[in-house]
């Protein structure tokens, strides 16, 4: 089979399309044949495996129907045992590599994940779909070239996002800055410093990460700063007038230089939950409206928006694709041992859905509830010509709040930053709360009566803890340019007085407490008009 950077020499572009981008194609019944082929294959494998035996049972199923009755719903606590210690003897296929999760979770510190070779190689054929798909103006159109240049913000190893860096690096003729060798014993900002000096010099085609990496440099340059210092060994020609020409652009429009006037990307994407909240940053700085994607470390890359920047589509070849109906989702969280029903990709209707998969390729996630919702949007995109149905990212069915996708905090990590903050108190909850562009974690927090602390010396004690529980947190805040934490504290007696209000509408002895976690606006309102925040 000819390689990538052998077809972009030869011009093949059609070729190029239809290997990469050829899924938006696809007709539903198209999509569903591919869905039922590789899901025939991966069971085959599954039942040829201890672990697979585990999840499915003595009899083998034989078709989509009979897979989806007799095999459940698993999370990753179905997998503890074996891939938490990665026993590689249970699996469907020997794993090429492991990698984890970025996010903690309450019962294990990583989310250990098996890639074999053909999971790796998808990997990397969808991020080249994102790259043609995030540079095109319509159908067809590639304008990745050999030797592009892009922007090295990832993780190091075995962060899934450097297994996606590893495998584009092997996949396709492009240059990371600084080279990944180089990149992956660096520090993060050390990392995305020295990237961006050297794309100074080599010029800049792609980027693809977190989007708040790109606002923090555009606001670098706004202030004047550019966020890197400059040394002898820029000062070449490439510089002079890279730098001289974004200078006279910027003075023609009578504000700071920014990104744009330096670089003129080829393509940006960017994913995770808050790529809407940063998208028009993005665009003012880089000059260019980013493609969204959908990825996650246990089912890989799983969707991707066309080239009309809309809604998102799923790729049929990765995992098979199923859905939790929110109603179906309600009645599980109203009934303990409900078991939700699932809807198939070509029976979407307009809604939110929490989505499960199941690996493709030998893969040992199955039926698996990463807890991501989806909301769909359009059964069909006819702008361009697409035919599957479109999505957005909707929300975290969980109770994990992510700030950036730089931090993760679950109710422990809040827990053990409170215990450790030297403060007296008998309560709290916590929101992520987005302002002006930008993410918070705000705490609502009761103060025992003994308290002596006012709000600032409080939050700041509490501030310091989470730093020590966290390293994330305060990388956060040192390359975001910003404080991501609010605190505010309540009045003794507001969560007593919440309970009784609860009671005095009906409600049953599991709902008189608001969660720790991403309480609604109704509760947190309920809450704060009970008992007024103390610094009113």
């Amino acid at each position: 089979m000819t390689n990538l950077a052998t077809l972009i020499k030869q011009g093949r572009k059609e070729e190029i399309w239809n290997k990469y981008c050829g899924f938006l194609d696809l007709s539903i019944d198209e999509f569903m044949e591919i869905q039922e082929r590789l899901l025939m294959e991966q069971i085959d494998l599954l039942g040829k495996s201890m672990m697979g035996r585990m999840l499915m049972g003595d009899v083998i199923p034989t078709s989509i129907e009979e897979f989806r009755e007799v095999v459940p719903l698993t999370t990753y606590q179905d997998y503890l045992g074996y891939l938490d210690i990665q026993r590689e003897d249970v699996l469907p296929r020997k794993p090429l590599m492991w990698c984890h999760t970025s996010g903690r979770t309450e019962e294990y510190k990583f989310k250990w994940v098996p890639y074999t070779q053909k999971m790796y190689e998808r990997l990397a054929e969808v991020v080249v779909g994102a790259m043609i798909l995030a540079s095109a103006n319509r159908r067809g159109d590639i304008n990745l070239e050999n030797k592009d240049t892009i922007l090295l913000t990832t993780a190091p190893p075995p962060y899934f996002s450097a297994l996606v860096t590893r495998a584009t690096d092997d996949h396709a003729d492009v240059r990371f800055l600084p080279p990944l060798d180089e990149g992956e014993k660096m520090g993060y900002v050390e990392r995305v410093q020295s990237g961006f000096k050297q794309a100074m010099v080599k010029g800049l085609d792609y980027f693809y990460g977190i989007s708040s990496v790109l606002v923090r440099i555009g606001q670098q340059f706004e202030s004047g700063g550019g966020g890197v210092s400059f040394s002898r060994d820029m000062l070449n020609l490439s510089f002079i007038f890279r730098m001289l020409g974004g200078l006279i652009k910027a003075k023609l429009q009578g504000r700071p230089m920014l990104p744009k006037d330096i670089w003129n990307l080829k393509g940006i994407m960017i994913g995770g939950a808050d790529s809407s909240v940063y998208r028009n940053l993005v665009v003012k700085y880089w000059g260019r409206e980013p493609v969204e994607g959908y990825a996650c470390t246990e089912g890989g890359m799983l969707a991707i928006q066309g080239w009309n920047l809309k809604g998102m589509t799923f790729f049929p070849e990765n995992d098979f694709l199923e859905f939790i109906p929110d109603e179906e989702r309600i009645k599980e969280r109203d009934n303990p041992g409900y078991v939700p029903k699932t809807v198939l990709y070509n029976e979407l209707q307009p809604g939110v859905y929490e989505l499960v998969f199941t690996n493709f390729h030998g893969g040992i996630f199955t039926r698996y509830r990463v807890g991501d919702l989806f909301e769909v949007t359009a059964l069909k995109d006819d702008e361009i010509g697409v035919g599957l149905p479109q999505v957005q990212y909707y929300a975290r069915s969980s109770d994990v709040i992510n700030l950036a996708n730089f931090v993760f905090l679950t109710e422990k990590d809040i827990w053990l930053a409170m215990e450790g903050a030297d403060v007296e108190y008998n309560e709290w909850i916590a929101r992520k709360e987005i302002a002006d562009e930008k993410t918070f974690l705000h705490l609502f927090v009761e103060a025992d009566p003994n308290n002596k602390l006012d709000e600032d010396e409080f939050r700041d004690r509490v501030k310091k803890s989470l730093m020590r529980t966290n390293s994330d947190f305060q990388d956060m805040e040192e390359f975001l340019g910003y404080d991501p934490l609010k605190l505010n504290i309540l009045n003794p007696g507001a969560f007593n007085s919440y309970m009784e209000y609860q009671k005095s509408k009906g409600a049953d002895l599991a709902h008189t407490k608001p969660p720790h976690i991403n309480p609604s606006k109704e509760q947190l309102g309920v809450l704060i008009k009970e008992r007024k925040i103390k610094s009113d």
